[in-house]
C-alpha cells in the first residue's frame, strides 16, 4: 500500500467556522447568545422543575457550550499561529468576553443546582450518566461559590484581569528573537547574515551535541528573560495576587493549589502524596545525572548539559519520516488507534511550521466531541520532534476515544490528560529500542528517554513546589528578586550535589508559560508520566489483553472522577506506594543504562 504524503503546513480552521457545523450558524457568536437568551427564560420555572426539565435544560446548556468552544478555539488558534496579529488578538478578546457574558447569563442555573438540599438534588438528577456527573462536579463547588452578582463580577473581571495578563506574557515572550554567539563567533545563516531564531529553535539547542552551543543557548535565552525579568516578574506577581484574591480570600479555598485540585477532581491529599514522592525520590534522577556525567566524560554534571546527547552529531529527520514513524508505532499497538492519528492529518488539523510570532511549544486543542482535535507543533527536524508528534497525537486519540460523551464531560481532567500522550511516547520508544541492533544507539535512546522522564516528572513536580512557595511569598510581599531566590533554593533541592546550577537559572521560572497561564498545572505532567509508566508496565506484562482495558480507561474522558476511573485497573492515587512504584520503573531504566 502506498504511504500517504505529509508536509509541515498550517492548519485548516474551516471545521470551526459556523458553516462547518452541522446546523446553520453553529459555533457563531450569535448562536451562543440566542441560546443563552432562551436559557435565561427557564429561571422563573425553576421552583417547579422535574428531572425531565433538568435534562432538557442541560441539553440546551450543551448547545451553548458547543458554540462557545468552537468560537473560543478558533480565536485561540488564530492567535497561537500569530501572536503579533492584532485582528487575531481582538478576536480572542471578543471570544473571552463572549464566554464571560454567556457564563453570566446562565450562572443562575448552577447557583440554583448547588443550592438544592441533597434529597432534592437526588430526586431531580437526570438519567444521563454524563449529566449526573457534570452536576455532581457543580455540587462540589458549593462551599466555594459566591452570590450571583459577585460571580458575575468575577467573570467580567477575569477577562481584563487574569486572562489579559497571560496574553501580555505571551505577547512579550513570543516576540523574543535571538542571535547566538558560540565561543565569540556569531552563528550565521546560509546567506552569511546573523542567524535570527525564535525561542523554540533556541530551546532545541539545549540538546545540541556541542557543549559550547548548549551553554551559549541557555545563557542567551535566560539572559533575555532576565533582561525582561522586571516586567515578566511583575506580570507573574499580578497573576498570583489575582489568583489568591479570588480563590483564597473570596472563595475561601484552604490553599492556592486547592481550586486546581478540585477542578481536576482529585483530593489535596493525593496531590500532596504525588509531590512528596517526587521530592523523596529526587535521588533517582540525581543518580542518573551522575551516571550521565561519567558517560559524557565530565567530572560533574552541569545544568547546562542535562539534556546532552551521547551522539556527536544530532540526526535530522524529515517531517514525512517523523509522521510515518509515529503512525507505524501506533499501528503496531492498535490499528484503530492509528486510524485516529491519521484522522487528524487527513483533516488538515495540524500546524507544524515554526515561525516568528507563532506560539512556542506544542499543544492539542480539544474543541467538541464531533470535531477532530487540532494539533500545534513547531517541527525542526530532530528526533525529539518525533516524540512530540507521538505525544500530541496521543492527546488527539484520547479525545476521539471519549467523543461519545457530552461536550460537558468528554475532556479528561488535567491529571488524566497526559495519560495517552505519554503512553504514546512509550509506544514509540519501546518500538525504537526493540528494533535497534546497534548497542551504542540503544544506549543513546535509553539515555535520551530517561532525560525526557526527568523533564516531565522531576522538573515539572518541582515547578509546583516552587509555585506553592511563590504564591505564599507573593502574599507576604516578596519581590521578583526574592522569587528568583526561592527558585534557586528549589533547584538546589532538586539537583543536590549531582549537578552544578549556574546563576542565570534562577530566572528559569519566568520562562515557563504554564505557571502564568494555568497555575499548578505542571503536577499533571508528573501524574501522567508516573501513571503511564505503570500502565505501560502492565501492557508489557499482559500483552494484547491489556489493550482493551487501556482503551476503555481513555474512553471515559472526563465523565468520572480520576480515582474511580483508575481503580478499575487497580490504581490508588492516594497511595504513596503507587507513586513511588513509578520511580522504580525509572530506577530500572537507569540500572539498564548502567549495564549497557
Amino acid at each position: 500500500m502506498q504511504r500517504a504524503k505529509y508536509a509541515p503546513g498550517q492548519w485548516d480552521l474551516s471545521d470551526l467556522r459556523p458553516e462547518g457545523g452541522a446546523a446553520r450558524g453553529r459555533g457563531s457568536v450569535e448562536a451562543a447568545r440566542e441560546k443563552a437568551e432562551r436559557f435565561g427564560k427557564i429561571r422563573p420555572r425553576l421552583p417547579g422543575f422535574s428531572a425531565r426539565d433538568v435534562e432538557a435544560a442541560l441539553t440546551l446548556y450543551e448547545g451553548i457550550a458547543d458554540d462557545i468552544s468552537r468560537a473560543a478555539a478558533c480565536a485561540y488558534m488564530k492567535h497561537s499561529a500569530d501572536t503579533a496579529d492584532q485582528k487575531a488578538k481582538a478576536a480572542l478578546d471578543a471570544a473571552e468576553e463572549l464566554r464571560a457574558e454567556v457564563d453570566n447569563a446562565v450562572l443562575f442555573f448552577r447557583l440554583w443546582w448547588t443550592g438544592l438540599d441533597e434529597r432534592k438534588a437526588r430526586a431531580l438528577a437526570p438519567r444521563s450518566p454524563d449529566h449526573r456527573y457534570f452536576l455532581s462536579s457543580w455540587r462540589k463547588l458549593k462551599p466555594y461559590t459566591l452570590e450571583e452578582k459577585v460571580e458575575q463580577a468575577v467573570n467580567i473581571k477575569n477577562v481584563t484581569g487574569f486572562s489579559e495578563w497571560t496574553h501580555h506574557y505571551d505577547q512579550i515572550a513570543s516576540g523574543f528573537t535571538f542571535t547566538l554567539r558560540v565561543k565569540g563567533k556569531l552563528l550565521k545563516d546560509e546567506k552569511g547574515k546573523p542567524r535570527v531564531t525564535v525561542v523554540d529553535e533556541m530551546a532545541r539547542m539545549f540538546h545540541s551535541p556541542d557543549p559550547a552551543v548548549r551553554e551559549a543557548s541557555y545563557r542567551t535565552v535566560l539572559g533575555r528573560y532576565a533582561e525582561n525579568g522586571g516586567v515578566l516578574g511583575e506580570v507573574y506577581r499580578t497573576i498570583v495576587r489575582d489568583w489568591r484574591n479570588e480563590n483564597v480570600k473570596l472563595r475561601n479555598y484552604p490553599t492556592p493549589i486547592s481550586p486546581r485540585n478540585l477542578e481536576n477532581d482529585v483530593s489535596d491529599a493525593a496531590v500532596e502524596k504525588l509531590l512528596q514522592a517526587c521530592r523523596d525520590d529526587a535521588a533517582v534522577f540525581q543518580d542518573f545525572f551522575r551516571l550521565k556525567a561519567k558517560m559524557l566524560g565530565m567530572k560533574r554534571m552541569s545544568r547546562y548539559h542535562i539534556y546532552a546527547p551521547l551522539a556527536s552529531k544530532e540526526r535530522q529527520v524529515t517531517y514525512q519520516e517523523a509522521v510515518s514513524t509515529v503512525l507505524d508505532a501506533y499501528q503496531a499497538f492498535d490499528p484503530g488507534v492509528a486510524g485516529m492519528v491519521r484522522n487528524v492529518f487527513e483533516h488538515r488539523h495540524v500546524d507544524a511550521t515554526p515561525r516568528k510570532g507563532k506560539r512556542s511549544g506544542a499543544y492539542c486543542m480539544s474543541v467538541t466531541p464531533d470535531v477532530v482535535p487540532y494539533v500545534l507543533l513547531n517541527f525542526s527536524g530532530t528526533s525529539r520532534d518525533t516524540y512530540t508528534i507521538a505525544h500530541e497525537l496521543g492527546h488527539a486519540v484520547h479525545d476521539q476515544l471519549a467523543s461519545k460523551h457530552s461536550v460537558l464531560t468528554f475532556r479528561p481532567p488535567l491529571v488524566l490528560a497526559e495519560t495517552a500522550s505519554v503512553f504514546g511516547e512509550m509506544i514509540l520508544f519501546d518500538r525504537s529500542v526493540r528494533e535497534e541492533k546497534d548497542p551504542d544507539v540503544r544506549r543513546s535512546l535509553l539515555l535520551e528517554k530517561i532525560s525526557s522522564l526527568y523533564a516531565t516528572i522531576g522538573r515539572q513536580a518541582y515547578f509546583v513546589v516552587f509555585e506553592n512557595r511563590a504564591h505564599e511569598a507573593v502574599a507576604e510581599g516578596s519581590t521578583v528578586s526574592e522569587l528568583c531566590d526561592i527558585y534557586a533554593s528549589v533547584l538546589k533541592e532538586q539537583f543536590g550535589s549531582a549537578a552544578e546550577v549556574p546563576e542565570e537559572f534562577k530566572w528559569e521560572w519566568s520562562y515557563i508559560p504554564h505557571i502564568y497561564h494555568t497555575p499548578f498545572y505542571c503536577y499533571a505532567y508528573a501524574f501522567g508520566n508516573l501513571l503511564s509508566l505503570a500502565l505501560y508496565d502492565a501492557y508489557l506484562s499482559e500483552g494484547r489483553t491489556f489493550v482493551p482495558k487501556y482503551l476503555k480507561l481513555l474512553s471515559y474522558g472526563g465523565s468520572g472522577a480520576p480515582a474511580s476511573i483508575l481503580s478499575e485497573v487497580g490504581i490508588d492515587i492516594e497511595s504513596s506506594k503507587f507513586w513511588r512504584g513509578g520511580f522504580e520503573v525509572v530506577r530500572r531504566m537507569v540500572d539498564e543504562l548502567r549495564r549497557l
